[in-house]
């Protein structure tokens, strides 16, 4: 039987070319992720989107992906809009 994978939220934020950085760090290091996005009725009102998305990845590779992240953020000055709740 195949386990069911679960999913846990690595980072948030606002800031889509930080966002995207992070996702292509993560493709880069094959570490599989997904996004959610907060508030996307917003964007279908607007065109675009106030609110965080949010980057999940499975609890195996949460640890990799967290020591990548703060790798990340050591290589790079502006990650105020990073959220880690």
């Amino acid at each position: 039987m195949k386990k069911d994978i679960e999913y846990v939220k690595l980072v948030t934020s606002t800031n889509k070319l930080l966002f995207d950085e992070i996702c292509a760090f993560l493709e880069d290091n094959s570490i599989p992720y997904f996004v959610k996005n907060e508030g996307d009725y917003m964007r279908l009102i607007s065109g675009f989107s106030l609110y965080e998305k949010g980057i999940y990845v499975s609890e195996d590779d949460f640890d990799k992906a967290n020591e990548l992240l703060v790798y990340f953020m050591n290589d790079n000055e502006d990650t105020d809009d990073l959220n880690f709740d």
